[in-house]
């Protein structure tokens, strides 16, 4: 996949990534810089700053001005065959998400371990393609993601694609598999202790 999900825009002087999620995924982000600039554009119009002030005042649009252009600068374009592996590969990590979820029915019965879903968000177990979770600046082990990366990566290709990027939304409703297994094992040993008819 040629794509890469974080530009320089997000990378310090050692080129590491700065955050979990690349600077154009936060939209509030863009829109405050965007904000700040015509605030002290019109601030500087209209005479409310000190004329000393002023050259400072400018230079710091200049920079926002240049953060704003890296930012969008930064933003995957998809195109063709790219935007349909992407969409595949979305799809596919949702079914993934979802399933290695407690479902609501689990949640709300209170059938959830919770150092089972430490586990889930913690260790490598979702199988995804290598290069994408390096696209997306996420750790894997032979090929294997956590519960958190996956959603990271889930996230974030929602929001190229325009998709949802929520992944509680993916919850399942019904039992989990495991759940069902456990049903299945409760029933099998409750018929093993019933006592014959005589």
């Amino acid at each position: 996949m040629a794509i890469e999900f974080f530009g320089e825009v997000d990378k310090n002087a050692k080129g590491q990534n700065t955050s979990d999620l690349p600077s154009w995924f936060f939209n509030i982000h863009m829109e405050d810089l965007q904000e700040q600039v015509s605030r002290s554009e019109r601030q500087i119009v209209s005479g409310q700053v000190n004329i000393e002030a002023v050259p400072m005042l400018k230079q710091e649009i200049v920079n926002k001005k240049k953060r704003i252009s890296e930012i969008k600068k930064s933003i995957p374009k998809l195109t063709g065959s790219n935007k349909t592996q992407v969409g595949k590969q979305y799809n596919e990590l949702k079914n993934k998400i979802a399933d290695s979820m407690p479902t609501i029915r689990d949640n709300e019965k209170g059938f959830v371990d919770p150092r089972e879903e430490l586990k889930r968000l913690k260790e490598h177990h979702i199988e995804v393609s290598p290069e994408l979770a390096e696209s997306c600046s996420v750790k894997h082990v032979k090929g294997k993601v956590t519960g958190d990366g996956a959603n990271r990566m889930y996230k974030m290709m929602g929001r190229l694609l325009g998709e949802n990027e929520n992944v509680e939304r993916i919850r399942k409703e019904g039992r989990s598999e495991s759940q069902r297994s456990m049903d299945a094992l409760t029933e099998f040993a409750l018929s093993k202790m019933e006592t014959p008819r005589g």
